[in-house]
């Protein structure tokens, strides 16, 4: 074995142990529950509540003992197999020499945001002495013109701001096929051979400059990996839910990263994003092939990353996670509805997973394990309201009037006395994470980081609450999200909100009909079983409140005086960085981006590809879309048509000079008069509009 293998033996030592500590535990466990199963239920019913119990408690198990696993790998001040321990740390002064990228796949993202945060990476890397040491490239598959010409001009602007030796390019696919992995690989096809390495981001990314410099040196120094994938902080949250999330996220997230990269060694995982990659082993063998199996499992492979990971794997390069490499922020859903919408596109794409599971040929076997990881995440949902619903049907089968519920409800002394040890060690499991990750701060003296130990235990106590109310919330609609995708109900992949505040009425809409579905149901069981109601009040009582908890969870927090996270005290360079950005100035009147561009078509061609001439059939269409909006206005085409009109100049020169005529009754008219009205607001001043044509170069002026 080489030297560059000698963590493996470890690797399986190690996961062999998570193995057996997990059957251990779920064998106890599934002894102690068959205790408690009443004996008028019959065998295939106790059969099926055994095994539905078996998968539950041994996914709960792996979640404890990866904590464990990471809690001891931290009290022995890290994983000394870990790449990062094992790579010399050379220094944020060392000048970067290989050709790397840094992508920002986006689509529909709220682009001032976006690219200020973009804006703050670049800034970084300049400070730090590494001013065109990287490239950057903003990827958009945004169809809405007045969204994609925004973030032509806020590129443009960025770009105008950098120093000379920054690069930094925009460019939007016509075509948008396979969603965020086709436009990578787009790029990819296009540039990929110019760079030795590629920092993919998403659209709330935010990376230090060490960071970025230190992922390179890992790469420069580590020639058999393929992909170093950090793991990210949450940051920026505003809203009570994102409070709560992040405070999460950075509270246990360190227990859960370090455990997991502990386990999995080389053979990590990609979340895609906040990751560094090998380019050329990427481009041979890591591209997507449409699925061919039926109905959910055909077409684009929607959650990409572990898949290219497990590829990345069968090639005989290393997979990494590295939580040491600090500097990688990434942003929560603002609200619970956001966070729900965007698991519905996660579950559709993870329960892909099974045909790739059974197709993709020989991969290993830490990836396979992954990749059913990935399909658990949101089958468990689905499983747990079985597991309820054989429960409640055993406890009602029997002959007698007091019902016994598996688990807690025991009619024999032996039966009551397992039942408690095993909710005692439910709750061990549950909770003990959350234990772990206090103890460890408290030792590792992070407490201050976090408010002091008092206000470390308060918030961990009240974000626990939170999750425990949330919980059946997530079960039914994740339930509902698996339902959906494997009837192949279609789910749009747009790009998220990203500053909350949804209105007592939107949160009615979303979770109205799970509100009616509970109150139906707990009356159900009142009327059924009236023993078993307060069994399941806590199960019911937070879906019938979903409605008032997500908005007010989807409020901003106000000032920081609660769920308290070392960023709250020292805000790293780069976040400060992104909230101090200041977004592009707009135009007067308050016109869209596309009107903008018609009545000062410079801004747009100053950021625009090079367009062949129209001619023939394209030409003629052109000119008639030109000719319907110069009469009806921009309501009168779709998305796609005025994308094409901007997309060539002599159609967009056509009708900037057919607005600036316009016809009193044409609606460009009444968007000449709204800038006018602007202007001279701003300055009172009595010209005509011809002048005003040439005066109004503000547009021009900005960009």
């Amino acid at each position: 074995m080489s030297n560059a293998d000698s963590w493996r033996p470890i690797a399986f030592r190690r996961r062999f142990l998570l193995v057996l500590l997990v059957a251990a535990q779920t064998l106890a466990g599934i002894f102690l529950f068959a205790q408690t199963v009443p004996d008028q239920a019959g065998s295939g019913t106790t059969a099926a509540l055994l095994t539905v119990f078996g998968v539950l408690f041994a996914w709960i198990g792996v979640g404890f003992w990866t904590a464990v696993f990471g809690f001891v790998a931290l009290r022995f001040g890290g994983d000394s197999w870990s790449l990062s321990r094992r790579v010399e740390h050379t220094g944020p002064g060392q000048s970067l020499s290989a050709p790397t990228a840094v992508v920002m796949p986006i689509c529909h993202e709220p682009v001032q945001h976006t690219l200020g945060g973009l804006k703050a990476i670049i800034q970084d890397l300049e400070q730090q002495g590494q001013a065109g040491a990287v490239d950057f490239y903003v990827l958009s598959d945004s169809r809405d013109p007045d969204i994609w010409l925004e973030e032509q001009a806020t590129g443009e602007q960025i770009r105008g701001e950098l120093g000379p030796h920054q690069q930094l390019f925009y460019r939007r696919r016509n075509v948008n096929l396979n969603y965020k992995s086709g436009n990578i690989a787009d790029f990819l096809r296009r540039w990929g051979r110019r760079y030795r390495y590629m920092v993919v981001l998403d659209a709330d990314s935010l990376l230090s400059a060490n960071c970025i410099t230190r992922l390179i040196q890992l790469m420069e120094a580590r020639p058999e990996a393929g992909i170093i994938q950090t793991a990210p902080r949450l940051a920026r949250a505003e809203s009570r839910f994102g409070r709560l999330q992040q405070f999460a996220n950075r509270c246990y997230g360190r227990l859960y990263s370090a455990g997991l990269a502990a386990i999995q060694l080389g053979e990590a995982t990609y979340w895609g994003h906040n990751a560094i990659i090998r380019v050329a082993p990427f481009m041979a063998h890591c591209g997507l092939r449409k699925l061919r199996g039926p109905g959910l499992f055909r077409g684009p492979v929607l959650s990409h990353d572990f898949i290219e990971a497990a590829l990345m794997g069968r090639a005989g390069y290393e997979v990494w996670l590295e939580p040491a490499i600090a500097g990688s922020f990434e942003e929560s859903p603002p609200t619970l509805e956001d966070d729900l919408i965007r698991d519905r596109r996660w579950c559709r794409g993870n329960l892909q997973h099974l045909w790739l599971l059974a197709t993709l040929g020989k991969i290993r076997l830490a990836h396979r394990m992954a990749l059913l990881t990935g399909v658990l995440s949101y089958l468990a949902s689905p499983l747990w309201l079985i597991f309820l619903g054989l429960s409640g049907y055993v406890a009602l089968a029997g002959p007698t009037p007091e019902p016994s519920l598996p688990g807690v409800m025991a009619t024999t002394e032996a039966g009551s006395g397992a039942g408690a040890l095993l909710v005692a060690v439910t709750a061990l499991l549950l909770f003990g994470p959350r234990i772990l990750a206090v103890t460890d701060h408290r030792l590792a003296s992070r407490t201050p980081r976090f408010g002091g130990l008092f206000r470390l235990c308060s918030n961990t106590l009240l974000e626990t609450i939170a999750a425990l109310a949330l919980a059946p919330i997530r079960m039914l609609v994740h339930t509902l999200h698996v339902v959906r995708a494997l009837l192949n109900l279609k789910v749009g992949w747009q790009g998220q909100n990203r500053s909350g505040g949804l209105t007592p009425g939107l949160s009615l809409q979303h979770f109205g009909s799970l509100l009616f579905s509970a109150a139906a149901g707990l009356a159900l069981i009142h009327w059924h079983a009236p023993t078993l109601t307060p069994w399941a009040l806590p199960v019911m009582a937070p879906v019938l409140l979903a409605p008032a908890l997500a908005c007010w969870l989807g409020r901003n927090s106000g000032p920081v005086t609660w769920l308290h996270v070392p960023e709250d005290g020292q805000v790293a360079r780069v976040i400060e960085r992104a909230n101090a950005t200041p977004p592009l100035r707009h135009n007067p009147g308050r016109l869209s981006w596309f009107e903008q561009t018609v009545l000062s078509p410079v801004f747009a061609r100053a950021c625009q590809y090079d367009a062949q001439p129209a001619t023939g059939k394209k030409a003629r269409a052109l000119e008639r879309l030109v000719n319907r909006c110069a009469t009806e206005g921009k309501q009168a085409l779709t998305h796609r048509e005025l994308s094409l009109i901007c997309n060539h100049p002599e159609a967009l020169e056509a009708l900037h000079w057919r607005a600036w005529h316009a016809a009193p009754e044409s609606p460009w008219r009444a968007v000449l008069d709204r800038m006018a009205q602007s202007v001279e607001s701003a300055t009172p001043t009595s010209v005509s509009l011809p002048r005003r044509r040439e005066e109004l170069g503000w547009v021009e002026v900005a960009s």
